[in-house]
This record gives structure tokens, C-alpha cells and sequence, in this order.
């Protein structure tokens, strides 16, 4: 039986470690070699049997088997078998959460090999120093493991072994993944790749038959394939990982084969290539079934649920882990129980029940204290599924359950020191309390995220909480706060070339531009953040922005109220009709009911907008359907609004009246007030009398009635932040409160006598632009993020302006406020001091 059950398992502490099959395989010859003295065959019979049970997964047979060679090994004054059990015990005691005592065992006997003055020993102690070290250690741990990494190579080249010092170089690799892991840093990643490329080439010169030295390549490319990963380049990512296991299948090695397949499931699964990704994670199930390991096929059996359930199986995922729980239960395997109780819970939640899937894991937790996993990690274990089950009840919104536990899970990581799973837990309790109504606890609690990964110096983890006081800035209206916030959060993020998080951040900018109606702004960074999410292979996300950018585009031609039927088509009205079948396209593509809802909405009032109420029956009868299949009441209530107006358009004034019941009584039961009004002034026929005022010329005629405004399609900002709630009945543009532009870092200076001419600005702020993104030519009026200029060169960009034009005030937000050169020329022409 394995010790215990992992959840998330890193793939790295087996596949980037200098596998101890070459010791198995030695001591299993000389265990039979009648040479030799017999407490000297006695002693390496201990440690292949050892090696064979750490290879086959059974950790605690093994760490004691090890450790009886280890004395034998001493009894004979063996150095060579005191060297090779020393390093099958350090293996078995690391996987047995016993790094304490394998670090000690390791630095005794490196000091004991360098007083002997043995080389090859010393840079084979620093190898498995590194390796333990690397997993699941503290901080200064980790830059030991580094430091005994980089030692190894130095000597290893020195003693001219190629494949050793590849290995050395992936145990500096590892640990270098494994402090940007704990604290992301962009630096630490790129010389993982450095290492991990050199150990390659290394690892090409060694013989066919050296099935060791070729499984270097293949535990290189997971290397590759996992900072890869997480520098968010996932296609490369995929590639690499998918040309390891095919590797490891090759070489016959089972177990690496399945880790890599494991892991690339949740790599295309990432990417939305869910049916590879059950593919990948049904193979690795098989090969784990087949080895007869619980934890593995614990977490293969997880990555093939989320597979299942994102491909929309779910009567298919609960077949599986129905079938797995009679398995192991007929078995008495706890550790397999455990780890299908985990599963159960993910298709629990999906078939809309947070308190059963909570109780699952609940009953995780209590099977895993029969194991024999270690104090600290049991404790662990059941702080990160305490966490899981604060996620279940925050997406079934009970969000009292979900802070409650989210408070415990957080207060169990800080007690064990595990600040960035304290960190990442925080969020969801600010969630919770966003949910509740409770901002300013909100706020308070970011803070305290903040300080944790500024104390640890990880730019990714304090980018997202930055994200999170965003949206508790929102919350409160404090819209101009926010913006602020978001595009900090999106510096540091563009600084570490983070792409996702710099889509949040536009996806949050996005949101407050269109919380004060500038559409112009809010589409500028729907578009960008769509690129960014598209590059990122993150296409669910560009689906969303896509969506974002058409509801901007919307309520940017909504103010063109001069437009009449017969009239040609303003550009206006084109872009947001093209950006909306875009959106639906996009949301069709990535499977997803909730946006493919959203985008058939945006389609239908595009439609109605450009005259062509027709052909918005189809979109809005379809997404009627999935909010009703969804229950999605409030998107329910909105269409059927919609819908009734489709009605009036057409003339069936008695149709409209009856649908707009239907959504007052569904709004009654929200307790949307906003809701009610809508749908009364339709069942009151207030818009008739409207009518009527506009054929006896009392009031002007307004190109359509009932026109959603835009602006108040939103909530209150933030990913997901934008709901398409009830719609407003009255056309035209926001009030005027709503449309006012953001508001500079600095205030303007009234217009200076003399200086450049506007002409001369022009051509200047071209010049600079053009020099940043490699054109010829560049139009004023063209928006320099669409040109090409990313974030790091708008930085750049922005001091360049600086400096040329001194005393003009460069606000932080001057690439939203003044998105083409020519605003931004007449922005610094108006602020001109000379």
C-alpha cells in the first residue's frame, strides 16, 4: 500500500530526480555473486529489495529495508554500498515525508565522503541533498538544494560524466521551479530552461543501450514542459510534455510514462482540448491500475473526472468513480477510497448539490487519518480539500458556508507556515465576503494577501491579489480607486510577461470603463485582452472578452441616435453586429452554455439595433432555453424583457404584454425592483402612449424604443463582473453622470502660448511609436495597442514622451485615456509648458 494520497501530485519528484534503478540492478547481480563475502551479498540482497519496493511504490518497506543495508553496508566498511544505500534510504525517506531525517542522513555522510576525499561520492551526496530539498522544503532549503546542485555540476564536469552532470543539472532546474513556484519569479524559470536545455544536449551522447542516461532527455522535456507551463506558454508546454511520454513509452518506463500523460491531461485540458485531455488522463489511469499504485491513480482519476465533466459527461464521470469506489472498497484500499471520495465531489458539484460534495470530501478527510501518511502532511491535506470545499460552497453561493471554511483551511496553512496556500485561500474569503455585501472586510483581507506575497517577493500572487482589491474597490463605487489599482496590477504583470493575469487586468479596466459609460475605452481593452487571452491559448477567456468587447461596441452605437430605418448603416452599428457574431462564434467554439447564452443576447439586441428585429428570434429564443436549462433566473427574466420587445417591433402588442408578465413575475421572485419596472411599463403600455406622442409630433421620434442602455447591462465589475441583468427600457445613451471620461493623474495646465504646433506633436508622437513597434507608417487616428504596442513597449513608450516633451503630466492610464497618437498629441498640446 502507498503512504498516503496526494492531490495535485508533482510529477517533478519522480521525473526530474536520477532514477535509483542502476543501484537495483548492480546490488540484485552482486546479491548473487559467490565472490563475495556473505554479509556482503546479504547486505546488497537488502538493497535491491529495497530499490524494487521504492520503485514499486511501497515507501515504507522500503525506507526500512534501506536503512537495514545502510548498517550492514558500515559493518563491512563498504564505501561504495554505504554510498549507493545511502541514496535509496534519502529516495524512500523523502517520498515518506521524512526530509528531515533524509537531509540528515545526507549531510553526514557528504562530510564523511569529502574527509575520504572521494569526488564521484561527494557530487552524488550533493545530487541527493538537492533532490530532497527541492520538494516540499522551506524557502532557505530551497536555495540550499540550489547550491548543492550547481556543486554537483562542477564536479561532475570536472570528473568528465556527462550523464551524471545531467542530472545534476536537472536537480538545479528543479529547484529553481520549485522557488519561482512558491513565489513567481520570471528569472528562476528562464534558467530552469537554460539547465534543463543543456542537460539535452548532454544526455544525446549517451549510448543506446543506456536506457538511464536516454530517460534524461525524456525527464528534461517535462522539465521544459512544466516552466514551460508556468510562464504560460502552453502550446509549447503541450509539445514538450507530449514528446516525453512518448519518449518514456519507448524506454518501456511505465511509471514515468503515466506521471507524463497525467500531466499532460491537465496541460490540454488547460488549453480546452478536452477530449485529449481525457485521452492523456484515461491512459494514465490504465497504467496506474496496472501498477497497482493508489495515489496515482488517485490523482490520474481526478484529471479524467475534470476531463469528463468539462466535455459535459457527467453521467459518464459518475460512472467511473462509481465503478472505482466498488474497486477499492471490495480491496480495502483506503488511500484508493479516499482519493475517489475526492473525485465523487467534483461530479457532486456539477450536478448542483455544494453540501453533498462538501460532505465527500468531509469523509476524505476522515479515511485519510487511517493512513499512514505523515502528522504534517495529513494536516495539509486537510487544510487544501477544507479549501476545496470553501470553493464548492462559494459556486453554489452559499457564501456564510464558504467564508466559514475558507477561514479554517486558511487558519490550518498559517499554523504549518504555508503562506502562499494561506494566500490563495484568502481569495476565496474575499469572494465570499464580496458576495455577502461586506467589501470592506473585503479590502482588509486583500491587504493581508498582498503583504504575504510582497513578503515573498512573488509578482504573480500579489498581481492577483491587487486584482482582488480591485474588485472590492468596485464593489464599493469607488470606480476611479480601482482603475488605478487595475492598471497596477496590470504592470506587474506585463513586467513578468504574464499574459493571463494582464487580460484579468484589462478584463477589469474593461468593466470600470463601462461602469462610467466610456465604451470607446472599455472596447479598447475588451479587444486587447481578447488578443492577449488568444496568444495565451486560454480561448474560454477570449470568448468572454470577445463577448465584453461586443456588449462596449453596443452601447458605443447606441449613441448614435441620429440613425433611422432606410438610413445606410452607421460604421458604428457594423462593428458592434460583427463583434457580436464573433462573441457567439468564439463561445460555440469553446462549448460554453453561460457565454453562448450571453453572445446569442448581444447578437439579438445588435439585430434589433440595426433594424433587423427578425432575425433576433432565433438568438434569443436559444438563449432562453439554456439560462431555462441553467437556471439562470435573472438572464431568464432579461430575454423574456427582450423577447417582448422582439413583439412590439413586430407589431404584437397583446404577445409583448404576455411575455413581459412572465418576466415581472420571475423578477417579483428575484427581487429585482429595477426588473418589475421594466416589465410593468411594457404590461402598462407605456411605450403606446410614447407612440403616439411621436406620430402627433409632441415629442422628437427616437430611432427605436426601448433600448437597453448599456451601461447598466454591467454589475459591478471584475472577471466575471459583467452580467447581462434586466435591461433598462428607455433608448439612447447613459445619463450624463455615467459618460464621463476618466479623469487624468494630473490635472491640465490651461494651454501655454507658443511651443510645437499640433502638426509638429503629431509627427513626434508617430515617430516615437513607430520606433517602438517596428512600422513604416502608423496612422493618427489608428489605436496603438491594435499597431502593436504591448505593454512592456507602452511603458517605454510613455518615459520616451517624458522625456521629449518636459512639463507636459503623463498620467499612468495615458494608453486608455488617449489610446491613438492623435489624442495623445492634442492631450500633450493642451498641456504644453515648453
Amino acid at each position: 500500500m502507498t503512504v498516503g494520497i496526494s492531490r495535485g501530485y508533482e510529477p517533478g519528484r519522480v521525473l526530474l530526480i536520477l532514477p535509483t534503478t542502476d543501484i537495483g540492478v548492480k546490488h540484485a547481480a552482486l546479491a548473487e555473486d559467490a565472490s563475495l563475502q556473505a554479509d556482503l551479498q546479504e547486505a546488497s540482497r537488502l538493497l535491491a529489495e529495497a530499490e524494487a519496493s521504492l520503485s514499486r511504490g511501497r515507501i515504507e518497506d522500503s525506507q526500512s529495508v534501506a536503512k537495514k543495508a545502510l548498517e550492514q553496508f558500515r559493518a563491512c566498511k563498504s564505501a561504495q554500498g554505504v554510498a549507493d544505500a545511502t541514496r535509496v534510504a534519502m529516495c524512500a525517506l523523502a517520498e515518506f515525508e521524512s526530509r528531515k531525517e533524509a537531509l540528515a542522513l545526507g549531510q553526514e555522510h557528504l562530510k564523511d565522503v569529502r574527509a575520504a576525499g572521494n569526488k564521484e561520492q561527494e557530487a552524488m551526496a550533493l545530487q541527493s541533498l538537492a533532490e530532497v530539498a527541492t520538494f516540499r522544503c522551506r524557502g532557505e532549503l530551497r536555495d540550499s538544494a540550489l547550491a548543492w546542485a550547481d556543486e554537483a555540476v562542477t564536479l561532475q564536469r570536472e570528473l568528465g560524466n556527462k550523464k551524471l552532470e545531467g542530472f545534476a543539472l536537472l536537480a538545479a532546474a528543479s529547484a529553481c521551479t520549485q522557488k519561482s513556484v512558491k513565489a513567481h519569479q520570471r528569472k528562476h524559470y528562464l534558467r530552469a530552461i537554460k539547465s534543463l536545455k543543456a542537460a539535452i544536449q548532454l544526455f544525446t551522447e549517451c549510448p543506446e543501450e543506456d536506457v538511464v542516461g536516454r530517460s534524461g532527455e525524456a525527464r528534461a522535456l517535462h522539465g521544459l514542459a512544466s516552466a514551460t507551463g508556468r510562464l504560460e506558454d502552453f502550446r509549447k508546454s503541450v509539445s514538450h510534455a507530449r514528446e516525453a511520454a512518448a519518449m518514456f513509452q519507448q524506454l518501456g518506463l511505465r511509471k514515468e510514462e503515466g506521471l507524463e500523460l497525467e500531466f499532460l491531461a491537465r496541460l490540454q485540458l488547460q488549453l480546452g482540448h478536452y477530449k485529449e485531455g481525457r485521452k492523456s488522463a484515461e491512459e494514465a489511469l490504465k497504467i496506474f491500475i496496472k501498477l497497482g499504485n493508489s495515489t496515482w491513480q488517485g490523482v490520474a482519476l481526478r484529471t479524467c473526472v475534470k476531463a469528463l465533466l468539462r466535455a459535459k459527461k457527467v453521467k459518464e464521470a459518475r460512472k467511473l468513480v462509481n465503478r472505482r469506489m466498488d474497486i477499492f472498497k471490495e480491496a480495502k484500499d483506503v488511500v484508493g477510497i479516499a482519493a475517489t471520495l475526492d473525485a465523487t465531489a467534483e461530479v457532486v458539484m456539477v450536478e448542483g448539490d455544494p453540501s453533498g460534495a462538501a460532505k465527500m470530501l468531509q469523509e476524505a478527510i476522515k479515511l485519510s487519518k487511517d493512513t499512514k501518511m505523515k502528522e504534517r502532511q495529513l494536516k495539509k491535506y486537510e487544510a487544501t480539500l477544507m479549501a476545496e470545499m470553501a470553493n464548492f460552497y462559494l459556486q453554489g453561493q452559499k457564501y456564510d458556508d464558504a467564508l466559514d471554511q475558507a477561514r479554517k483551511a486558511c487558519h490550518l496553512f498559517q499554523k504549518m507556515d504555508c503562506e502562499v496556500e494561506m494566500a490563495t485561500t484568502i481569495s476565496t474569503m474575499v469572494m465570499s465576503l464580496l458576495c455577502m455585501e461586506r467589501p470592506d472586510e473585503a479590502l482588509e483581507e486583500t491587504n493581508r494577501a498582498i503583504k504575504i506575497y510582497e513578503s515573498l517577493n512573488d509578482k504573480k500572487g500579489e498581481g492577483l491579489a491587487w486584482i482582488n482589491h480591485c474588485s472590492g474597490l468596485t464593489k464599493m463605487g469607488r470606480f476611479e480607486e480601482a482603475q488605478k489599482i487595475a492598471m497596477r496590477a496590470r504592470d506587474i504583470f506585463a513586467s513578468q510577461k504574464l499574459l493571463i493575469g494582464e487580460g484579468q487586468a484589462l478584463d477589469h479596466l474593461s468593466s470600470l470603463h463601462m461602469t462610467k459609460g466610456d465604451f470607446t475605452k472599455s472596447a479598447t481593452c475588451a479587444k486587447r485582452a481578447k488578443q492577449i487571452f488568444s496568444e495565451a491559448s486560454c480561448f474560454r477567456q477570449e470568448a468572454f472578452m470577445a463577448w465584453a468587447e461586443a456588449e462596449a461596441l453596443f452601447g458605443l452605437a447606441q449613441m448614435q441616435d441620429d440613425h433611422k430605418p432606410g438610413d445606410d448603416l452607421p460604421e458604428s452599428f457594423k462593428k458592434a453586429c460583427d463583434a457580436a457574431e464573433e462573441a457567439l462564434k468564439l463561445a460555440k467554439a469553446v462549448d460554453d452554455d453561460i457565454l453562448v447564452m450571453h453572445s446569442q443576447q448581444v447578437v439579438a439586441k445588435t439585430r434589433i439595433m440595426s433594424f433587423r428585429h427578425w432575425e433576433a428570434e432565433e438568438p434569443v429564443q436559444e438563449a432562453l432555453e439554456i439560462a431555462q436549462k441553467n437556471s439562470q433566473s435573472m438572464e431568464e427574466a432579461s430575454l423574456f424583457l427582450l423577447k417582448a420587445q422582439i413583439h412590439i417591433c413586430n407589431g404584437e402588442d397583446d404577445k409583448a404584454q404576455e411575455v413581459a408578465k412572465t418576466a415581472r413575475t420571475l423578477f417579483e421572485e428575484l427581487g429585482s425592483e429595477q426588473g418589475v419596472e421594466q416589465a410593468r411599463e411594457i404590461i402598462d403600455g407605456d411605450y403606446l402612449r410614447q407612440r403616439e406622442q411621436e406620430e402627433t409630433g409632441v415629442t422628437a421620434a427616437t430611432p427605436m424604443p426601448m433600448m437597453p442602455s448599456e451601461s447598466q447591462m454591467y454589475g459591478s465589475g471584475g472577471i466575471g463582473g459583467r452580467s447581462g441583468g434586466p435591461m433598462p427600457m428607455g433608448g439612447g445613451a447613459p445619463p450624463p453622470q455615467q459618460m464621463a471620461a476618466a479623469p487624468s493623474a494630473a490635472a491640465p495646465a490651461a494651454p501655454p502660448k507658443g511651443g510645437p504646433t499640433l502638426e509638429q506633436v503629431q509627427e513626434s508622437v508617430q515617430d516615437i511609436a513607430m520606433s517602438l513597434i517596428g512600422a513604416d507608417e502608423l496612422e493618427l487616428d489608428t489605436p496603438l495597442m491594435d499597431a502593436g504596442l504591448d505593454s512592456l513597449a507602452s511603458v517605454e513608450f510613455q518615459n520616451m514622451l517624458t522625456k521629449e516633451f518636459r512639463g507636459v503630466a503623463m498620467p499612468s492610464t495615458l494608453m486608455f485615456d488617449f489610446p491613438t497618437a492623435k489624442e495623445i498629441a492634442s492631450h500633450i498640446k493642451d498641456n504644453y509648458r515648453g
